[in-house]
């Protein structure tokens, strides 16, 4: 997993400054975010909010994800491994309505 923001941004044929415009920053301010190794999750969100696409986009590519899915085995679809470090990881829903 790796930051993407600079991959999504060229992949949209957007620039840089459009978006940390959009985003109420500088340009200089998006592009240190796009050269940290992880923003924060709340960061990710809204630069994928005004991206319009998915937070995943943002620290995944096509393969990584693919790779993930592919770990998957039925029928513990809950779980899977993380392409960086191999642990096993479970989504665990946050909201139970019983």
């Amino acid at each position: 997993m790796q930051n993407r923001i600079k991959e999504q941004i060229q992949r949209l044929g957007r620039t840089q400054k459009d978006v940390a415009e959009e985003l109420g920053m500088t340009t200089v301010g998006l592009s240190q975010l796009a050269n940290v190794d992880m923003p924060k999750v709340a960061t990710l969100s809204k630069i994928a909010k005004v991206l319009n696409i998915p937070v995943w986009m943002l620290i995944l590519s096509d393969d990584e994800l693919s790779e993930i899915r592919g770990d998957v085995t039925p029928p513990l679809t809950n779980e899977f491994r993380c392409p960086a470090c191999g642990a096993s990881l479970r989504v665990v829903p946050t909201d139970d309505k019983e």
